[in-house]
């Protein structure tokens, strides 16, 4: 049996509820059911303590600029160079591919010098024969690793270069990196995802480097660039490179 003038209904617009004990509010005088009855529960406008503060306003979120990327963050980070908003992990101009992102060319001079002398010095152990071999083979082990390989998502497709790596432990793992990068940086991260030690950074311990199948060492000079390394063609795009420790 119902009783329709028993009780009241909350005066909350969203709620309505029929409540047999209504509770008044001592602000507004109006009755609210048991889950609005407080005066920042219904945002009493006799109340002035209830209404939201400054602080509690939800503040502009900024969103990355780079596509796919749905970070937002409180403070807008424009880069100095495009002006363009990116968050945390996109805000230098390699990790957006900024399109005002300039090579450096302080080092150039010296860079084309050590890819020189690292042809020069694998040129009398490679015949002409034997480094369209490994092209060849490298051209066919690509189309294998761009179908399973990990890195960094937001790299761009142009920018990628594909390396069959096999581990200290023998693993072998498909991995892409930017040619924007250096060598140095090409290990860390190679290192960082196939979860391998890696002590780079400390004097005395062994390093990690690069080489070929043949156990040429790819550079020794950590500032080269993959791209470098590419156009010089000391490396090919889907070669497979041996990454191991060497004493210091």
């Amino acid at each position: 049996m119902e009783f329709p003038s028993l009780g009241k209904r909350c005066s909350m617009d969203v709620c309505q509820q029929l409540d047999i004990l209504p509770i008044c509010c001592h602000f507004c005088r109006q009755s609210f059911c048991k889950t609005h009855f407080q005066p920042f529960d219904h945002l009493c406008s006799s109340n002035q303590d209830s209404l939201p503060k400054p602080s509690d306003i939800p503040h502009e979120m900024h969103v990355c600029s780079l596509p796919h990327c749905t970070t937002k963050e409180l403070i807008n980070m424009p880069c100095p160079f495009c002006d363009l908003h990116f968050c945390l992990h996109h805000r230098h101009q390699v990790e957006h591919n900024c399109s005002k992102l300039e090579k450096p060319v302080v080092k150039m001079v010296q860079t084309a010098e050590l890819v020189r002398q690292i042809q020069m010095k694998n040129a009398g152990k490679k015949s002409c024969r034997g480094m369209k071999s490994d092209k060849l083979s490298a051209k066919v082990q690509l189309m294998k690793l761009k179908q399973n390989s990990i890195g960094v998502n937001e790299l761009p497709a142009e920018e990628r270069v594909y390396f069959l790596v096999q581990t200290p432990s023998q693993a072998k793992m498909g991995v892409f990196v930017s040619t924007l990068w250096s060598v140095g940086k090409c290990i860390d991260y190679i290192a960082s995802a196939c979860k391998i030690t890696n002590f780079n950074n400390i004097t005395g311990k062994p390093h990690l480097n690069l080489f070929t199948s043949s156990g040429d060492c790819l550079s020794e000079n950590m500032d080269v660039t993959i791209t470098e390394m590419v156009d010089g063609e000391i490396v090919f795009n889907g070669q497979t490179v041996i990454l191991k420790y060497v004493d210091q």
